[in-house]
């Protein structure tokens, strides 16, 4: 159902982590906006400065929330720079942040229908430091759009936006190296290969290498699976990702975001 202004939820996403107050005082600024807001915590756990992390998070988790949705993503390492500030008006979403990336593939996905270069101080803090403007310029913004504010009255339509050079899986002529792009609170190895560019992989036999462990079992379920054995499987991403049983997979085998793996043909295909 489409959200009417006034009642449109806004999500957020960014950085910030629960150990200093900075999530906590978007939310008190945006409720001193609108106090009727209604706030999600979409994730605050997002690699400090990491734009990739940020963009695959908000990329994947879209299409979960209601029509009109608004996603304040303050991951933000060139905050105070000549980055623009900026609200996106997609098929379905608004999503407000810096111009650095991090809106690209979600906005991309969902249809980009306007963009808008945030530079109406009216509808910011006051005072705008030059080091949080999460709190100073996006939350204030995202709460006005959540009371009904018209996305034009914030600044001037703009025909750009920053465009995410996100790594895909390079081919080499045996297979392909992937790239971790995500590891999540269970230890599970998020991998940037979907299920159609993997099937064939899949259906022929294949092995991945992962520091000298070669992973050769695909299931369906991380039930489906031995214990202590590390395999393949599709996640709810939609996205393959390496996994093991009851494990912490990433520190089983000594993973780390953005590290890569080599992925190629060569093993039996049966997946019991």
């Amino acid at each position: 159902m489409q959200q009417t202004a006034g009642s449109r939820p806004i999500a957020l996403l960014t950085d910030f982590g629960h150990t200093d107050p900075f999530a906590g005082i978007l939310k008190g600024v945006i409720l001193s906006v609108n106090p009727q807001a209604r706030i999600v915590d979409l994730c605050h756990g997002i690699g400090p400065q990491d734009i990739a992390h940020g963009a695959f998070v908000l990329e994947t988790s879209l299409k979960y929330f209601p029509e009109g949705t608004i996603f304040c993503t303050v991951v933000d390492p060139g905050v105070g720079s000549s980055r623009r500030a900026v609200l996106v008006k997609t098929a379905d979403y608004f999503l407000v942040g810096p111009d650095n990336g991090v809106l690209w593939p979600a906005a991309r996905k969902n249809t980009i229908k306007k963009v808008v270069n945030l530079t109406s101080p009216i509808y910011f803090l006051s005072s705008v430091s030059s080091t949080f403007h999460g709190r100073d310029i996006f939350a204030p913004v995202a709460a006005h759009l959540s009371a009904g504010t018209d996305p034009a009255a914030f600044g001037p339509e703009i025909s750009d936006l920053t465009i995410l050079a996100a790594a895909g899986p390079e081919p080499f002529e045996a297979g392909l190296v992937l790239t971790v792009n995500h590891i999540d609170t269970f230890g599970n190895i998020g991998l940037n290969l979907g299920w159609e560019r993997f099937k064939p992989f899949c259906d022929s036999g294949f092995c991945l290498t992962v520091n000298q462990v070669e992973i050769t079992r695909y299931y369906e379920s991380y039930a489906m699976a031995p214990e202590n054995t590390p395999f393949v499987l599709k996640s709810s991403t939609g996205y393959m990702e390496i996994a093991v049983k009851n494990r912490h997979a990433a520190k089983m085998l000594g993973v780390s975001q953005n590290d890569k793996i080599i992925l190629h043909y060569g093993a039996d295909s049966s997946n019991i």
